[in-house]
């Protein structure tokens, strides 16, 4: 059994080669596994902890493909489950002229991840995992929405370490209100939120750090995290808050940088956390300079994933991440 199990949509990514063109004037793109929960399960696979991916793929050669690909990456599969009446769903992602991500269209019909049942789920997993992760893609439409709310009641019951990445995507929404109203619903499910700057300001209105701290207290969430692209990420927590400054790196594209991220926070924490008989009352006593130093590893693996085309192709290994943060001690001595 697994220590992590991720829950949600793994799909196609369909990335343009060329930089600074709209969907509708690119004419190469390159194909790549992705979807937010899966990127987060290979992130925590490579950082050698045992993973498991709860959802679902089409019966087509890209299903069949997108399985294999998890399962290439000693990823648990056997909750990824083959619907034989779903398509795959693929996302189609360009790349600004200042080397920002930008996702361009989803498909959106029948697709495979959103036919996640309740009964795909089982317990056995849940009891001898340490955390659950989920996003809110999973939550725009039923039956995947009930059998996301279940998997979280199951790893409430199990005590894991819940973790959350609303990972806002209002193309997929009925209406950015809808969106807004289920995100804010569910906050409170959570041990561990992950939002970014423009994600804080569409819940809140707001991108100043106080805003953070408000919505952490309103819903409360023991451990608030802001990405700050370059500039690192804030933190809000029961014993204070912090910025951890980021690193500076040759971007090449943002593509899966956030849930390159989620791994590293998810990797920290269950290395402290794993054996905790109550694993969020523990979060909630770690010391702001241990939080901090979970953060600056998960900075350094969201940056390292900026460096390389796709997501899951760019994620870093735990020996790479030694690598690349030995490298910046040496030059922060020099």
């Amino acid at each position: 059994m697994s220590d992590v199990l991720c829950l949600g949509e793994v799909l196609v990514d369909w990335v343009s080669t060329a930089v600074g063109f709209e969907l509708d004037k690119a004419q190469t793109f390159t194909k790549a596994p992705g979807g937010a929960p899966a990127n987060t399960a290979v992130g925590v696979a490579r950082q050698g902890i045992s993973t498991a991916f709860i959802g679902r793929v089409s019966d087509d050669e890209f299903g069949h493909w997108l399985k294999a690909s998890l399962e290439a990456e000693g990823i648990d599969v056997s909750l990824t489950i083959v619907d034989p009446d779903a398509q795959t769903r693929m996302a189609y992602v360009v790349t600004t002229a200042r080397g920002d991500r930008k996702l361009a269209e989803f498909t959106k019909i029948a697709c495979a991840d959103a036919r996640l049942e309740e009964s795909d789920l089982e317990n056995e997993f849940f009891a001898k995992a340490a955390a659950f992760h989920f996003g809110s893609i999973s939550m725009i439409c039923n039956p995947a929405d009930r059998a996301t709310q279940r998997g979280v009641e199951l790893a409430k019951e199990n005590n894991l370490l819940v973790s959350y990445d609303p990972n806002v995507r209002l193309g997929l929404w009925p209406s950015p209100d809808a969106c807004k109203r289920k995100i804010l619903d569910t906050l409170a499910w959570a041990d561990l939120v992950k939002i970014n700057e423009d994600e804080l300001s569409f819940l809140t209105g707001s991108k100043e750090i106080f805003a953070a701290d408000a919505l952490r207290k309103e819903h409360n969430i023991p451990l608030l995290i802001v990405t700050l692209d370059s500039r690192g990420a804030f933190f809000s927590c029961e014993n204070g808050s912090r910025t951890v400054p980021g690193f500076e790196i040759k971007l090449l594209e943002a593509t899966g940088a956030g849930d390159g991220f989620n791994s590293g926070v998810l990797s920290g924490l269950l290395a402290t956390l794993k054996n905790e008989r109550n694993r969020r009352e523990s979060l909630k006593s770690l010391p702001v300079d241990a939080i901090a130093q979970i953060v600056r590893r998960a900075n350094a693996i969201g940056a390292m994933t900026c460096t390389k085309p796709g997501a899951i192709p760019a994620l870093p290994t735990f020996s790479e991440v030694e690598h690349f943060l030995k490298s910046f001690s040496v030059q922060a001595l020099s």
